[in-house]
């Protein structure tokens, strides 16, 4: 492996949402990314009105506090900013972190019911008007990508990107999630792995074992590129393939 992981989607900060609850799990899980080969983290807590009402400041200032417990790995700042009509003016208003304040934003769908694609693509749409890009969050997971596989790719073609979670290609969330994974992959419709972690033991921030499983799957440049080469370059801001 050359180079440490950059896990571009982890809720490690203390007490913002329903990750880490306060700033000893925060140091463990840092002590488990490190031990697990991670050497970079976006630090992405929820965004969603009304119940995790985030902003690009308070984050900010969460990230700051924690620096001074990281041992060396680099922590970003970054939001799973969950879609929303106001989403766009939200951006434009700068009250939502980019990843590492660059031109990348972590783009969560609902998991059962999808607003209207119309919308969705509308989002998408000013987004990249804006010069952001949305990375669509764990759509492995999303009930209804798994119905309809030709909505990934519709999102896809609009300019998204598609993030998946690392314990979903382990298998953890299931045998049909899993293989949805290893079908994204195979589309080449995946552009980076995360933990999306919330712990230190149900979703602990731990990326080495899919990585593993994709390098034996795919082959050691397919891994490198998921993991290592396209998440360090959507935390620099520049462009992935």
């Amino acid at each position: 492996m050359s180079g440490g992981f950059i896990d571009i989607h982890c809720h490690i900060l203390p007490g913002i949402d329903d990750g880490s609850p306060d700033m000893a799990h925060t140091i463990e899980m840092l002590r488990i990314a490190r031990e697990d080969g991670i050497e970079g983290i976006v630090a992405s807590p929820h965004v969603i009105s009304g119940l995790y009402d985030n902003t690009r400041e308070g984050i900010g200032e969460a990230v700051a506090r924690v620096k001074s417990t990281t041992n060396g790995l680099a922590l970003y700042t970054g939001a799973d900013v969950h879609i929303s009509r106001d989403l766009l003016e939200n951006v434009q208003r700068g009250t939502l972190p980019l990843i590492n304040d660059r031109n990348y934003l972590l783009l969560e769908l609902p998991t059962f019911v999808l607003p209207p694609m119309a919308e969705i693509e509308r989002i998408i749409a000013g987004l990249r008007v804006r010069g952001v890009t949305p990375v669509i969050t764990h759509p492995e997971r999303n009930v209804a990508i798994l119905e309809d596989a030709s909505i990934l790719q519709r999102l896809l073609d609009m300019g998204a990107l598609c993030q998946l979670t690392a314990a979903s290609i382990t298998g953890k969330f299931g045998a049909r999630i899993q293989k949805a994974c290893f079908r994204m992959i195979k589309k080449r419709q995946v552009h980076a792995v995360a933990t999306d972690a919330h712990d230190v033991k149900k979703r602990p921030p731990v990326l080495s074992e899919a990585h593993a499983k994709i390098a034996n799957k795919f082959g050691p440049s397919q891994a490198q590129k998921l993991f290592i080469r396209n998440p360090q370059r959507i935390v620099n801001g520049e462009p992935v393939n």
